[in-house]
């Protein structure tokens, strides 16, 4: 039911961004979760990976076949150079010969249809082994899944939320600029009135063109990360060239108690796609070298035989038949020896690299998890700085319309608040991206989606 479900959102939200190309619609506004949801599922790097699970969940399948024994059917035409026939000779008898007439037992053309099968009822391990491997292959697999959609989970928040944090730069700037534009229209009134001087027009000029330089670099930088969104959440056959990408999410804080680093590290030590494939790997080096010590074990097999029928085929040649068989190496040039000291040291390798991952990946929640705090901590202490930035660049532009104040207290006000409330932007961005690498790390990239359902938003 539920891929039923996701297939249908998927065809819908497909649907829908064609239908904005075709209609020429020039935004397409959406939120976060839906952004989720179609980059998994248009994204390509996804699908090859499912297809990869699939392959390992039949290779699993075909190791279990290797229990079973082999029954096939065969059939066999032969043509020999001439019948195959007894007697035909003379015996000496006592004063005479008797001749002893032919007997064909087998004619020279023969058919038959049969059934075989074959057993190995016993092989050292090696099918043991054959079925581990498989099994965490397939475990492998997953991970790999796991881990993919923690990166592209990042990357996401990294791409959507930059594009609303681009264009809230870009308001700011726009913000900037007018009110600049505005500062500069009350200079030139001044300046025409005889209330202050030239220099401060200029000095109001200045101050409006790189603010408009400013706007302009950060409407570029908006096209610049929309196109990445673009990427992550197209399908292949929708094409969004000329559709502006509108984030309906905001930047976001999450309102909830954040757990402890200890409660992180152990969480990301249990479930870290990374370093649970240092289980796989582990159980791929034990699998290797189990079947390398089955090598010196004999294999031994039963297997039956069934003629059902035949053309011309001797009566006297049996119709059915069973046996048992061992086979065992004696001597191999000592490859047995070398390989099964190679597989040994593979595994002393692969503990030497999980020991080597679980360092790094207490390392990587630390670090992780400071930055959070930090950032988080950054962005509340704006609080109150951005609202005396504000209240000082109204003071600074009452001043000047009065002629108490200079261009420029009002331009160094305007870029005060300006870069406070840039500031206050970028923090909040960080901790977001933040909070979806650690969520990553833990192998829980989805609560992405919980956390921001459970956080306050930033609007300008």
């Amino acid at each position: 039911m539920k891929k039923i479900i996701i297939a249908i959102l998927t065809i819908f939200l497909t649907a829908n961004l064609s239908f904005a190309v075709e209609s020429k619609v020039d935004k397409y506004e959406i939120d976060f979760p839906t952004a989720y949801e179609l980059m998994f599922n248009n994204n390509n790097s996804i699908k090859a990976i499912l297809e990869e699970i699939n392959v390992k969940k039949y290779k699993k399948n075909a190791a279990l076949g290797e229990f079973m024994p082999k029954v096939g059917m065969n059939a066999t035409f032969i043509h020999f150079d001439k019948d195959l026939q007894i007697g035909g000779s003379t015996v000496p008898v006592l004063d005479t010969t008797i001749t002893i007439p032919s007997l064909t037992i087998q004619e020279r053309n023969v058919a038959t249809v049969g059934f075989t099968a074959l057993w190995n009822v016993f092989t050292g391990g090696k099918i043991l082994a054959l079925n581990s491997a498989a099994r965490a292959e397939l475990a492998g697999s997953n991970l790999k899944y796991k881990s993919l959609s923690g990166s592209l989970t990042t990357k996401l928040v990294e791409r959507y939320y930059g594009l609303a944090l681009a264009q809230d730069i870009a308001e700011v700037r726009k913000m900037v600029k007018d009110t600049t534009e505005e500062h500069l229209n009350d200079a030139k009134l001044l300046e025409k009135e005889g209330l202050i001087a030239k220099s401060e027009k200029l000095h109001a000029e200045v101050a409006y063109k790189q603010a408009k330089k400013d706007y302009d670099a950060a409407v570029k930088d908006v096209l610049i990360v929309e196109e990445g969104v673009k990427n992550l959440i197209k399908a292949d056959e929708v094409d969004l060239t000329g559709i502006t990408i509108q984030p309906l999410s905001h930047l976001f804080v999450y309102e909830g108690e954040i757990a402890g680093l200890a409660e992180w590290i152990k969480s990301a030590l249990e479930n870290n796609p990374e370093f649970k494939q240092t289980d796989v790997q582990k159980k791929l080096a034990q699998a290797n070298y189990k079947a390398h010590v089955a090598n010196y074990m004999p294999t031994v097999s039963v297997f039956a035989y069934d003629v059902a029928a035949q053309s011309h085929l001797s009566s006297h040649l049996p119709r059915f038949g069973v046996g048992a068989g061992v086979n065992f190496m004696l001597f191999d040039g000592f490859a047995r020896y070398n390989n099964l000291k190679a597989a040994d040291a593979l595994r002393k390798e692969v503990n030497y690299a999980s020991f080597a991952a679980k360092n790094d990946i207490e390392s990587l929640i630390v670090k992780n998890y400071n930055e959070l705090l930090k950032y988080k901590e950054e962005y509340e202490s704006t609080d109150k700085t951005i609202e005396s930035a504000q209240e000082s660049l109204r003071c600074a532009m009452l001043a000047f319309r009065e002629g108490y104040g200079t261009s420029l207290s009002v331009t160094d006000a305007q870029t005060m608040f300006a870069a406070i409330k840039i500031q206050r932007l970028n923090a909040l961005y960080k901790y977001d991206l933040k909070l979806a690498e650690l969520l990553a790390n833990i192998g829980e990239s989805d609560k992405i989606l919980e956390y921001i359902k459970n956080s306050t938003e930033e609007k300008l």
